[in-house]
C-alpha cells in the first residue's frame, strides 16, 4: 500500500511517505506441543504459545472447510496416540541401464567415483584433461567397462569419459561393486590386471 502511494506520489509531485512495518508478534514451534511467542509484546510459552501458534496458522489456510479439516484433525491429535510409520528413504540399489548422446559426459576428471559402467552398444572417449589441452587416451566400445579405477583405489576419476556416439550401458553402484569385488576375487583380480594395463597405458 506504501509503495502504491509513494508511486502516485511520485507522478503527481506528492510528497512521499517512509515504510514503516509493525509486526504483530514472533511465533517459535518447539515440538511436543510447546512453542515459544511474542504476541504485541507480550511473551507466552508452553502449551498457550502453542495453541496460539496453531490457532494463527490455521486461520491463515484459504477457505473454511479447509479450516475445519485440519482442525479437526489437530483436535483429535490431541486425545488420540500418535501413528508410527518406519519409511524405507534408502535409495534403490542394484543395476541400472543408461543411455548417453554424442558428446554427453558420463563423468569428468577429479568427480568422486560412485559407480562401475559396461557399454552395451555405442563408443565412448577417455579424455584427459589438462588445463584447457584434453588428449585422447582411448576409445571404448560394446562389451568393454569403465570407472573402475576409481572405485578400486578409493579415489576421484583420474579422466573425462564422454560419448562419442549413441550408447547404452549398464551401471553398477559403488556399494554393490564392492560386494562382488570382495567376494569373488577372481573377478576383482581381472579388474585389478585392467587397472594396471590401462595405468600403463594412461588411465582411466
Amino acid at each position: 500500500k506504501t509503495a502504491a502511494q509513494n508511486i502516485v506520489a511520485a507522478i503527481r509531485g506528492g510528497k512521499q511517505k517512509a515504510f514503516d512495518f509493525k509486526g504483530l508478534g514472533k511465533l517459535g514451534a518447539l515440538g511436543h506441543r510447546s512453542a515459544v511467542a511474542e504476541v504485541f509484546g507480550v511473551n507466552i510459552s508452553g502449551f498457550l504459545a502453542w495453541w496460539v501458534w496453531r490457532t494463527i496458522y490455521l486461520m491463515k489456510l484459504p477457505g473454511w472447510g479447509r479450516r475445519l479439516k485440519v482442525a479437526t484433525s489437530w483436535s483429535l491429535d490431541l486425545f488420540l496416540p500418535p501413528e508410527l510409520v518406519n519409511l524405507k528413504l534408502t535409495a534403490s540399489s542394484g543395476i541400472s541401464q543408461e543411455h548417453f548422446e554424442p558428446g554427453q559426459a558420463v563423468f569428468h576428471q577429479g568427480e568422486l567415483g560412485d559407480r562401475i559402467y559396461i557399454i552395451l552398444s555405442g563408443d565412448c572417449d577417455v579424455v584427459r584433461e589438462d588445463g584447457e589441452r584434453e588428449t585422447v587416451l582411448a576409445r571404448l566400445g560394446a562389451g568393454e567397462y569403465f570407472g573402475e579405477m576409481a572405485l578400486l583405489n578409493k579415489t576421484t576419476r583420474n579422466a573425462t569419459i564422454r560419448c562419442v556416439t549413441a550408447m547404452d550401458t549398464l551401471s553398477l553402484p559403488k556399494n554393490e561393486f564392492g560386494a562382488l569385488a570382495a567376494n569373488l576375487p577372481e573377478l576383482r583380480a581381472a579388474f585389478e590386471q585392467r587397472m594396471k594395463q590401462r595405468m600403463a597405458a594412461g588411465g582411466n
